[in-house]
């Protein structure tokens, strides 16, 4: 079973170990975000459901102007007269004629 944070903090300081240089303790999981589902992803930990449910709003909140599945649209070419007027407008600096 793993230890909880405050845990292992207690037997690193039962143990007299010393913490490794960089101030590497552990910061508290921001629970309730997004962020904190982040933090239990990379510490391998089974994620809060607070944590759960702020992960699951923001993916469907990504998702939400995304139509699904939708299919390529063919591609539209220009007419040789469509294209020399663009040609044409492009030279004149986006004047037509």
């Amino acid at each position: 079973m793993p230890l909880t944070d405050a845990e292992l903090d207690q037997l690193i300081e039962d143990l007299g170990l010393k913490r490794p240089r960089g101030g590497s303790a552990r910061k508290p999981i921001a629970h309730g975000t997004f962020r904190g589902a982040r933090q239990h992803r990379y510490r391998k930990e089974q994620l809060c459901q607070p944590c759960l449910d702020a992960e699951t709003a923001y993916y469907r909140e990504r998702r939400a102007g995304k139509p699904r599945n939708r299919k390529p649209q063919p591609k539209q070419y220009l007419t040789e007269e469509e294209w020399q007027a663009r040609v044409a407008a492009r030279r004149n600096g986006g004047e037509s004629q």
